[in-house]
């Protein structure tokens, strides 16, 4: 979103599309429009961030808040300044903003319902995961630690296949590509046709990116975003298959 309005470098429309998807089918979206995070602008300019995630307000803006808007014009600015600096308060958030609600992380609303999202049978996925898909896993996460977006996508890439191969069972296609038996693996597959799609779409991604798939003398065109959403997805992707399995 703050891509969006060029705040920041955006996310690539592919990463976007699966980003959507696992927000989609993931329970976590708000029920009621009015919880929706979202920018309003003023001018022309972004001015007013409603239910914000105060880690991403901290990491952008310097404040632990949800709610954070621009001041509505020159007079407005104008007297907060002055209490600003009458009160000479360190890093006094009304030198730029008109109003800001305070929030921190465990205050917020969301906080609760992700954290019980991402701990849900964690200490048993690793028992139902193939050995190594929980290896590549490590790694994938190794490379995010490093910043090498790149590595992200090729140990996500070999996840992907590690797990088709693991939920197949058959002794054929081990020595095979997952490109090679992708129609195969989408009939067998317990996922979503969307998510489906989304397993093709990493998979051929990993073929084309430098640095990930196949050699190439062409810098590769992701970030470590696009990395990050990749492997949530990936994450995600594989704890539907082996716990679909057990049901």
């Amino acid at each position: 979103m703050l891509g969006e309005v060029k705040m920041i470098t955006s996310i690539s429309v592919d990463n976007k599309e699966i980003l959507d998807t696992f927000w989609a089918d993931s329970g976590l979206l708000p029920v009621v429009a009015e919880n929706n995070t979202g920018i309003s602008e003023c001018n022309g300019k972004p001015s007013t961030f409603s239910n914000f995630c105060p880690e991403v307000t901290f990491a952008y803006f310097g404040y632990y808040a949800s709610y954070l808007t621009k001041y509505a014009d020159e007079i407005d600015k104008d007297s907060g300044h002055r209490i600003a600096e009458r009160e000479s308060l360190h890093n006094d958030w009304r030198h730029e903003w008109a109003h800001i609600s305070a929030c921190h992380f465990l205050e917020c609303s969301s906080y609760n319902q992700v954290h019980d999202f991402n701990s849900k049978g964690i200490s048993k996925f690793d028992k139902l995961a193939h050995d190594n898909v929980v290896a590549l896993i490590y790694r994938m996460e190794q490379c995010l630690e490093i910043n090498d977006p790149s590595g992200a996508l090729h140990a996500a890439a070999n996840i992907l296949e590690t797990t088709a191969k693991d939920i197949m069972k058959s002794e054929k296609i081990q020595d095979q590509t997952l490109g090679s038996f992708i129609e195969k693996y989408k009939t067998e597959s317990n996922l979503p046709d969307d998510i489906k799609e989304v397993v093709e779409k990493i998979y051929n991604l990993r073929n084309r990116m430098p640095l990930s798939g196949h050699g190439s003398t062409r810098k590769p065109n992701m970030n470590i975003y696009d990395a990050i959403v990749i492997a949530a997805t990936v994450k995600f992707i594989v704890e539907i298959e082996y716990r679909s399995r057990t049901i």
